[in-house]
Formats: structure tokens, sequence, C-alpha cells
């Protein structure tokens, strides 16, 4: 499996679990056998990632974005965009990566990309959208555990947003152990 984080940055999964594989088990039962409840919780959120951070922390969350502007492959205009989620006091709390595939040009949503999170940027344009988690993993990156200033695991998820029955975007995020303390 070949889990990019950047170019050069490679996430090395230690466990990948399915969601394929964890809906052949009744779900409640698969999933806590091998994660605690309050990654549960983080990793299985269907909403706002963005705005559970800011009800979790009692603060505003601060983006630092990076993007790259209809990159073509394949005769599909992409979108990739780089986000971190922090606190007002440099905390990172989680990576997120995104590919957002327009076939069709005249898409309304375009406006979705500009410097917000995506959920709230959903929210705010209020579209209904279904997130279909794929996978959920534990591991490391030499990367991403610099960044968090952490030498520890990191748990991770994929999914992709549908709107219309028809997919839009794929996010991979990354969490640091340390954000299950927020719960406390």
């Amino acid at each position: 499996m070949n889990l990019k984080i950047y170019s050069f940055h490679q996430f090395h999964p230690i466990i990948i679990l399915s969601t394929k594989t964890i809906k052949e088990k009744p779900l409640d039962l698969r999933i806590t056998q091998y994660i605690p409840i309050k990654w549960q919780i983080i990793l299985t959120n269907e909403g706002s990632f963005t705005k559970t951070l800011n009800a979790l922390t009692g603060q505003k969350i601060k983006i630092k974005m990076s993007q790259k502007y209809n990159y073509k492959a394949k005769n599909i205009n992409r979108n990739i965009r780089y986000v971190w989620l922090e606190t007002y006091i440099y905390t990172k709390l989680t990576f997120a990566k995104s590919i957002w595939i327009f076939i069709d040009q005249n898409i309304t949503n375009i406006k979705l990309i500009k410097n917000k999170p995506i959920g709230k940027a959903l929210i705010d344009n209020q579209i209904d959208i279904y997130k279909d988690i794929h996978e959920i993993y534990y591991g490391y990156c030499k990367y991403l555990e610099k960044q968090f200033r952490v030498n520890q695991l990191i748990w991770g998820r994929k999914y992709t947003l549908y709107y219309n029955y028809t997919s839009y975007l794929t996010v991979q995020e990354f969490f640091p152990l340390y954000i299950k303390n927020l719960f406390n």
C-alpha cells in the first residue's frame, strides 16, 4: 500500500482496517476489539472534524493550507490540498491530504476550495454529502512525527465524500496520539 504524505514522505501502516472487512462483522464488535473508544469517536466521526476540534478544545482552530490547483491527470482536473489543523498556540492536531476531482468544469461547488476546512465549507453552503470511510490505519511517518513533535505511532483514516451519488474528493487524515487527551 502506498500512503504518501508529500512526494518524499511515506506513511508506514502497521495495521489497516478496511471498512469492507469491518462490515463483514458487526461494526461495534469488530472495531472495539482493536480500537479504544476515544479513537473510535475520532476515526468514525462523520461530521466536520474541525467543528469537533473546536468543541473539544474550546478554541477556534487555525488552518494552514497549501494547494496545487488544476493538476491534470488522465484528462481529469484535480486539486490537491494539504492542511494542518492546529490551535492558536501552534499545537498541531491533524494533518489532512485531499484530492478534489473535477470531471465537470461547471461544478458550482468549486468555491469550497478557498481557505476553508472541507466540512465547514459544506455546512456553510448547505451542501448535503455522504462520507464513506474506506480505511482506518495505525502506523508511523518520520515527517508527521517531527511535525507533531512526537516519537510515537499515529492513527489515520481515508474517506471519500459524495455529492449527488458522485465522488468529488478523497481525504486522508492523520492524528497524533495526544489528540485523545482532548476528551479529558
